[in-house]
This record gives C-alpha cells, structure tokens and sequence, in this order.
C-alpha cells in the first residue's frame, strides 16, 4: 500500500459518514517532517525513534488529525453495536505530550515490572492519546521489533493486544477500517480469534465496510 491509498481510504470512509448523517471533525495533513525536527523530538523523549515511526514523519506527515462521529440514530448490529467514531491522530508535540501523561500513569499506578499487569506499561513509546486514560504505544521492549500495543488503565480487554507489527503497518491497516476509535472495544471485532493483529481483509471488517456502504 502507498500513502496516498491511505488518504484515499480515509476520504471514501469520511464521505459515507458524512452521507450516512455523521460529523467529520478533523481531516488535516500536514507535510512531512525534516531531519531536524526528529532529531530534536528525539532529544525531547530521550530516545531513538522507531525506524517505522521516523519513517512516517519523514515521508508522510508529522501531524495528522482524521476524526469522525457516527449520526446518533446510526446504528450498527453486533459485533459493531460499540463502534461510534473513528479517530488517527499524532503530531511531533503530541507524541511529547502523551508520553509524558503515560509516564504518569506508568510511575503513578503501574509501577511494578514484575506484575504482569503493571510491565505492559513499560518500555512503551505512547503516539495516541484514546481520550478514556488509555493509549496506543509502540512496544520498545525487544530489539527490531516494534509492534503497536494497547495499554488500559482499567483492566480493559485489549489491555497488552499486539494490533500491528509496526506503526507503518499499523496506519495501512486502519486505514480500511476507517481508523475506527481507540477504544478498545471499537477494534477488537476486528482481531480474529485472538489471533495478533487486526486484519482489515476478515469477514467482520468487510461486514463493517458493507453496513457503511462501502466496497469490500
């Protein structure tokens, strides 16, 4: 996939919901980022940026805001009943900005790496904010891997569920489910089985794009 299919993607969903009675919010991208602005956010998290991460700022945006809210009287049948809103969204100073609001919640309530709840919230480079006290962050913990990872404050069912390999594959995948919320009850429909990774080609995701209207 191209990143101009992503914003392709982002578009078709964008024109549903709003047909379908729905509200986009937000559809903003602005250019990518230069060498030096990575190398001073760099400086500011006190870390080397995931390769799939830089790459993104690099060659497709250092900001993004896509957000979109379902009509009130939309309403889509189970396994959809939850799914309101669809949400993509980082910036340079943001991604300083949540992790330093993880951090808080890692230092300040999940601060012991031997409980098996509390570790999933360590090593974690936070790049989206849900709005409920929980993020999605890119996993630091092994080298060459850098998969996206949900964290829940609150014993969430998603809490530790790998949705990508990277960020890169990340904003490829949501993009054919129309960055659906980060909640964690907005995606799980679309993890099969328990299965690693969320997979915009499986039966509940073209159900979902067929309720919207919109081609498999």
């Amino acid at each position: 996939m191209e990143y101009s299919e992503v914003i392709e993607n982002w578009k078709h969903f964008a024109e549903r919901i709003k047909l379908l009675g729905g509200s986009v919010q937000a559809f903003a991208i602005e250019e990518p980022a230069t060498q030096d602005e990575v190398a001073d956010l760099e400086k500011q998290l006190g870390l080397d940026l995931p390769t799939s991460l830089k790459e993104v700022l690099l060659e497709f945006s250092k900001k993004v805001e896509f957000r979109w809210f379902m009509a009130d009287d939309f309403e889509l049948g189970s396994p959809f009943s939850q799914i309101f809103s669809g949400d993509r969204h980082w910036s340079l100073e943001w991604l300083v900005q949540f992790n330093n609001a993880k951090d808080n919640w890692k230092n300040e309530v999940f601060p012991n790496k031997d409980d098996s709840y509390d570790v999933i919230w360590h090593n974690k480079l936070a790049f989206h904010e849900v709005g409920n006290g929980d993020y999605l962050a890119i996993d630091l913990s092994e080298p060459d891997k850098e998969p996206i990872v949900y964290l829940s404050h609150d014993d969430g069912e998603g809490h530790g569920v790998e949705l990508a390999r990277n960020f890169k594959d990340f904003l490829f995948l949501t993009s054919r489910l129309g960055c659906v919320g980060g909640e964690d009850w907005q995606w799980l429909p679309f993890i099969e089985n328990g299965r690693q990774y969320l997979n915009p080609d499986c039966q509940n995701a073209a159900n979902f794009r067929e309720a919207l209207g919109l081609d498999a």
